[in-house]
């Protein structure tokens, strides 16, 4: 193998794994700083445990805030399990969701990620729609 080709191939490993890294990273903060909020932790206090600015923990301390997501745009599926299975191997229960959020489709001349959704809630404005109260044998209560 040459030099150049070993190098490049390097580099769209780095490429790929900064990628992931780079929206694994976001979404954690995310999650850490409204555990913090949570927990009932001041601003002051998260951000000197995540290590990370008062304006950064400000920012998503918010409630309803949603920040822009890095799109992982040279990731791939292997990529994000692999990293998933790095940022959670403390944490059993979150490493048990393997599930991957992106998509990624090569074409001739370009790349499409394209985000997956979880599922569809379906919500119904009618309030006529109730739910029916049963006992273990199919009675109305």
């Amino acid at each position: 193998m040459s030099e150049f080709t070993s190098s490049a191939e390097a580099f769209r490993i780095a490429r790929e794994r900064a990628s992931v890294a780079a929206a694994f990273e976001a979404n954690t903060l995310h999650m850490a700083v409204f555990d913090a909020r949570e927990a009932g932790m001041s601003v002051r206090e998260a951000a000197v445990a995540l290590s990370v600015p008062k304006s950064t923990v400000a920012r998503h301390w918010r409630e309803g805030h949603q920040c822009t997501q890095p799109v992982p745009i040279w990731g791939s599926a292997s990529a994000w399990r692999e990293a998933h299975a790095v940022v959670w191997a403390h944490n059993p229960r979150e490493l048990a969701d393997d599930w991957v959020p992106y998509e990624w489709h090569d074409e001739a001349d370009r790349r499409t990620v394209k985000r997956r959704h979880r599922g569809v809630a379906v919500l119904c404005r009618d309030e006529a729609a109730t739910t029916d109260a049963r006992d273990e044998g199919g009675e109305l209560i």
